[in-house]
C-alpha cells in the first residue's frame, strides 16, 4: 500500500484498529525497509475508549514496516505490525488499449519491491466497488485494478520512478481497450455509449468512465493521488475525430473526474494516435495538445506515435499495440515526461483519514457500533446499512461514502465471543477436592465472585462466567457447569505393635482401624503391614464413593543401618618369625569386636591362628563378620656365642678377631655376615644367626672392643732462642726427646735446647691396665746454639708494643730483673725464681724510650740495652 506524499515529501497515514486489553496510549513506529526515515514510537491516540482506536501520523517518503503497541501501566504491549507500507507516488491510468495492456505481449514485472498494484480485474462489468483492500507487487502477470491487464509498461515505469525518486509507486489502471474519447465523455455523463469500431456494440452503462470513478472514489480518497495518466487516441483516429471534438471530449472527462472526486486531480496526457493502417492523425494530436495547453493542471505526457513503427507482431492482428521492447520504450517515454518539472508543478492530492468508530454496550451479549461523522451511506456488509448497528460476536468493518461517493473505511472491530467455560477434571468429587473451571478470557468474573481466567472450585453449585471487555461491556458464558461434592470417610488411626526403632533386618507391624479399603503410604492395601524400612507411615481409607479420608496419624519408624561388612587389611606377611608381628586393621567404624577379644581398630599379632572382626556403628548395630586372616609363626634359632682371639682393649692400629659359634650363618651388628670378623674400632660387637626359615636368633652376648687413641705424630718447632716445642692435634701425656738419637730430659712438650744438634720427639698416652700408646717420632729439627749473646736473649728489641720475652742459656735461679734509664734511674724491677723456660712481661706502664735491663743472680750478671715503645 502506498500513500501519496505531498510536496514536502510527507504523508499523513490514518491507522485504526481494535484492542482487547486496557491501554492508556496507543503508539506506532515506522521502520524503514528500503529508503525512508525512521519514525520512532509516536502516540497515535491517548486514552482510547471502547476497544477501538484510530489516529494519524506523518511519515516521510519511503518503504516501511509499521509496528503498533499499547501502554498498559508501566509496560508496553506490542501488537505486531505490517510490512510494505509506502509513502510515495500514486497514479491512475486511463484511456484505451495501449494504456490498459494485454497479457502475453512480452510485458515485464517490476524488479523493485516498491512497485505495487491491487491484483483485481473487473472485466466488462458495470462499475462496482471491489471486494478487497489487498495490495501486491506488480508482477508481469498481475491485474491492475480496475481493468489493467499485466504489468504492461507500468512495471518498468515503476522501476524507473523508484530508482529516480527513491520512493515507492502504486498504479491503478482504468483504461479500456477500444474506447474512444467520446465513450469516456458520454459515460462520465451517465450515458450508455457505443463502440466507435462497431456501433452495435454497447458498453455497460457508466463504462468505461465508471472504472476510473471507482478507482478515484474507492482508493484515491484513502491513499491520495499524484495524477491520472491518459493514453488514448487510436480509436479517435479510426473515427476521424476533429480537433474540437477531441478537446471537448477529453476536457469534459477531466472536469467530471474532478467534480466526482471533489479533488483538483492533475492529469498527464500522452500524444497518441498511430496504428499501422492509418498512421498518425494530426487532429487527434492537436486536440490532445490543446487540452494540455488550455486546461488547468494538465501536463504533457509522452509522444508515442514514433515508438515501435511498424507495430507488426504475432501478438496483435490490429497492428496498433506495443509489445516486447516497445513496452520498454513506452516506459522510458513516460518516465521522461514525469520529470522534475512535473513533480514540482503538479498538485498531489493528500490521503484522507478513515472513519472512526464509537463502541458502547448494547446488552444481551452485544455491542453497539457507530460510525462517527456525517456520511451519506454506510455499508456493514451483511450486517446492514445503518450508521449504528447492534451486533454480537464477530469481526465488523464499515465502508462509508460521502455525497460524491468517495469512500473511506473504518478499522475492523472484533466483538468478542461469549466466554466458554470448561472443567479440567471431574465435576463430581470428594470433599477437599476441587476442579478448575477455565474461561477463554483473562478478565472473567465468575458466579462465585472469583475473577480471572481460571477458578478452582471446591464447593457444590452451578457455575457460569461473565467476560468484561475493555469498554466494561459484559458477555455471559453460553454454558454453565454443575459441581457436586461427596463427604470424606472417618479419619483412620494407626498403632505400632512393635518397636519404633531397630537395626536393619528386624521388623515391626503397624495396624489400622477398620475400614473398607486401606491406602497405606507404602502402597499396601491390608489392615496390617510389616515394616522393615525407616520412614513415616500413615494411611488413608476409601469409602464406597471412592472418597479418600484425611490422612491418619503418622508413625515414625527408624531403621538403623548395619555397618558395612568390615575388611581386614594386613600390615605385613601373615607368616613370620617369632620375634616379629603383624598388624591387622579393620575398616573404620565406631566400635570393633575381634574374635580374639580385642576392641581396637588395629591389633598387633605375634601368635598363630585365624583372625576375624565384626564392627558396631553409632547405632550399636553389629556388622557381618569380616574376611578371615590366618597367621603362622616360626620359632627362632638359639643365639650364638661370640669369642675374641685376644685382648679387646688395645691401641689404635692394632686388631682382634671375633668369632660366632655354630654352623648357621652369622650376622653381626656392625653389618658383616661372616663367621669371624676383625675388629679395629671401638664398638660393642654381637651376632645373630639365621635359619632356613629366614628367622634370626636372639642377639648373642656382646663383646666390647675398646680401641684407645694414639697421640698424633708431633711437629717440632723452635719457638725461642733456646726453646723447642712439640705440637700435635692430639697431645701426649708425656714426650721422649732425643738429640742426635740420644735421649734428653725433660719429658715435657716444651724443652730448653742447650746444645747444638738434631732434635726429635715422640708422644705417649697412658691408659688404665698399664696400656701405653705411642706415636711415631717426629721429623728431626736442626738446632744451633747461639754463643755470642752472653747467655741472655731478649726479644723483640726494639719492642714497639712494650712486650718482652727473656730466655737464659743456663737455668739460673733466684734472678732479679732491673729496668733502668740510661742515667741509671730504676723504672721497673721483678724477680724470677727459676729461668728454666721463656719468661714474658708486658711493660705497657713504662714510658717509651731507651733503657738498660740487668739480669742478676748468684751465678749470673748480664745487662742489655733496650728500645721500648719505639
Amino acid at each position: 500500500m502506498v500513500f501519496q506524499r505531498n510536496k514536502g515529501n510527507e504523508a499523513s497515514l490514518w491507522i485504526g484498529g481494535y484492542y482487547a486489553l486496557p491501554f492508556s496510549r496507543i503508539q506506532v513506529r515506522a521502520e524503514p525497509m528500503d529508503g525512508g526515515t525512521l519514525l520512532d514510537w509516536t502516540t497515535l491516540q491517548d486514552n482510547p475508549k471502547g476497544g477501538a482506536f484510530a489516529g494519524s501520523v506523518t511519515v516521510r517518503g519511503g518503504w516501511y514496516r509499521l509496528r503498533i503497541r499499547g501502554l498498559q501501566g508501566e509496560q508496553y504491549i506490542e501488537g505486531g505490525g505490517v510490512e510494505r507500507i509506502g509513502v510515495g507516488e500514486v497514479f491512475v491510468v486511463a484511456g484505451q488499449s495501449n494504456g490498459q495492456g494485454f497479457f502475453n505481449f512480452g510485458e515485464q514485472g517490476a524488479s523493485s519491491d516498491r512497485v505495487s498494484c491491487v491484483d483485481v480485474g473487473i472485466g466488462d462489468e458495470s462499475p462496482r466497488d471491489p471486494n478487497t483492500l489487498e495490495f501486491s507487487h506488480l508482477d508481469a502477470g498481475k491485474w491492475i485494478f480496475p481493468r489493467g491487464q499485466s504489468a504492461w509498461c507500468w512495471g518498468a515505469l515503476g522501476d524507473r520512478l523508484v530508482a529516480r525518486l527513491g520512493v515507492p509507486v502504486l498504479f491503478f489502471n482504468a483504461a479500456w481497450q477500444g474506447s474512444s474519447s467520446k465513450n469516456w465523455r458520454e459515460s462520465s455523463e451517465g450515458l450508455q455509449t457505443a463502440s466507435d469500431y462497431d456501433g452495435a456494440v454497447k458498453f455497460q452503462v457508466g463504462q468505461p468512465y465508471g472504472n476510473l470513478r471507482t478507482a478515484l472514489n474507492y482508493y484515491v480518497q484513502t491513499l491520495g493521488i499524484r495524477a491520472i495518466l491518459w493514453h488514448q487516441g487510436e480509436a479517435d483516429n479510426f473515427s476521424n475525430r476533429s480537433v474540437d471534438d477531441y478537446f471537448r471530449n477529453l476536457s469534459g472527462v477531466i472536469t467530471k473526474s474532478r467534480d466526482h472526486s471533489g479533488r483538483d486531480i492533475s492529469w498527464v496526457v500522452s500524444r497518441a494516435s498511430y496504428d499501422d493502417e492509418r498512421g498518425v492523425d494530426g487532429n487527434i494530436i492537436a486536440g490532445q495538445n490543446r487540452v494540455i495547453q488550455t486546461v488547468r493542471n494538465v501536463f504533457a505526457g509522452p509522444e508515442t506515435d514514433g515508438i515501435q513503427i511498424p507495430r507488426v507482431s504475432s501478438y496483435d492482428p490490429d497492428r496498433v499495440h506495443f509489445h516486447d521492447y516497445g513496452l520498454i520504450q513506452l516506459a522510458d517515454a513516460w518516465s521522461n515526461s514525469l520529470n522534475d518539472g512535473f513533480f514540482q508543478n503538479s498538485t498531489p492530492q493528500d490521503p484522507r483519514p478513515g472513519a472512526t468508530l464509537s463502541v458502547s454496550c448494547a446488552g444481551n451479549n452485544t455491542l453497539s457500533l457507530r460510525v462517527d461523522g456525517n456520511y451519506t451511506s454506510f455499508n456493514w456488509g451483511p450486517n446492514g446499512n445503518a450508521q449504528t448497528i447492534n451486533v454480537g460476536t464477530g469481526r465488523y468493518m464499515a465502508t462509508v461514502k460521502d455525497a460524491l461517493g468517495n469512500t473511506v473505511f473504518t478499522a475492523p472491530y472484533q466483538v468478542p465471543d461469549r466466554p466458554t467455560i470448561t472443567a479440567t477434571g471431574p465435576t463430581t468429587f470428594c470433599e477437599g477436592g476441587s476442579v478448575t473451571l477455565a474461561s477463554n478470557y483473562d478478565n472473567t468474573f465468575w458466579s462465585n465472585n472469583a475473577t480471572g481466567r481460571n477458578v478452582a472450585v471446591s464447593a457444590a453449585g452451578t457455575y457460569r462466567a461473565v467476560y468484561r471487555d475493555v469498554g466494561n461491556c459484559e458477555f455471559t458464558s453460553n454454558n454453565e457447569i454443575a459441581v457436586n461434592v461427596n463427604p470424606l470417610p472417618a479419619t483412620p488411626t494407626v498403632r505400632n505393635l512393635g518397636q519404633a526403632r531397630f537395626c536393619d533386618r528386624n521388623a515391626t507391624t503397624l495396624e489400622a482401624t477398620d475400614a473398607l479399603t486401606y491406602n497405606w503410604s507404602t502402597g499396601e492395601k491390608t489392615k496390617q503391614v510389616e515394616v522393615r524400612r525407616g520412614g513415616t507411615y500413615s494411611l488413608t481409607v476409601t469409602d464406597q464413593n471412592g472418597c479418600i479420608s484425611r490422612q491418619s496419624n503418622q508413625v515414625a519408624i527408624i531403621v538403623d543401618p548395619l555397618p558395612n561388612r568390615p575388611t581386614i587389611s594386613v600390615g605385613g606377611p601373615t607368616t613370620f618369625c617369632a620375634d616379629q608381628n603383624v598388624t591387622l586393621t579393620s575398616t573404620a567404624e565406631a566400635n570393633y569386636v575381634w574374635e580374639s577379644g580385642q576392641t581396637a581398630r588395629s591389633i598387633t599379632i605375634n601368635q598363630p591362628g585365624n583372625y576375624m572382626v565384626r564392627t558396631r556403628n553409632i547405632y550399636n548395630c553389629l556388622s557381618d563378620p569380616s574376611n578371615t586372616v590366618s597367621i603362622q609363626v616360626n620359632a627362632l634359632p638359639a643365639p650364638p656365642t661370640v669369642t675374641a682371639s685376644g685382648s679387646t682393649t688395645f691401641c689404635d692400629g692394632e686388631r682382634v678377631t671375633l668369632t660366632a659359634s655354630g654352623s648357621l650363618k652369622a650376622f653381626w651388628n656392625v653389618g658383616d655376615s661372616t663367621q669371624s670378623i676383625v675388629a679395629t674400632r671401638s664398638n660393642t660387637y654381637a651376632a645373630r644367626v639365621r635359619d632356613a626359615n629366614g628367622c634370626f636368633s636372639p642377639t648373642s652376648a656382646s663383646i666390647v672392643v675398646d680401641v684407645k687413641p694414639v697421640p698424633s705424630v708431633p711437629t717440632v718447632q723452635q719457638i725461642g732462642t733456646y726453646t723447642l716445642e712439640a705440637a700435635g692435634t692430639r697431645q701426649g701425656d708425656y714426650y721422649l726427646w732425643e738429640r742426635d738419637n740420644v735421649a734428653v730430659e725433660p719429658r715435657t712438650s716444651i724443652i730448653k735446647a742447650d746444645q747444638t744438634g738434631a732434635y726429635r720427639t715422640r708422644a705417649y698416652l697412658a691408659y688404665e691396665g698399664n696400656l701405653v700408646c705411642a706415636s711415631d717420632f717426629s721429623a728431626p729439627i736442626a738446632f744451633t746454639l747461639i754463643i755470642d749473646n752472653e747467655g741472655l736473649s731478649i726479644y723483640p728489641n726494639p719492642s714497639p708494643d712494650k712486650e718482652l720475652t727473656l730466655e737464659t742459656l743456663e737455668n739460673i735461679t733466684d734472678a732479679t730483673l732491673t729496668l733502668m734509664t740510661l742515667s741509671g734511674q730504676v723504672i721497673w724491677k721483678t724477680t724470677v725464681e727459676d729461668f728454666n723456660r721463656q719468661r714474658t712481661w708486658n711493660l705497657s706502664t713504662v714510658p717509651a724510650g731507651h733503657y738498660i735491663l740487668n739480669v742478676r743472680s748468684a751465678t749470673f750478671n748480664v745487662s742489655k740495652r733496650l728500645l721500648i715503645g719505639l
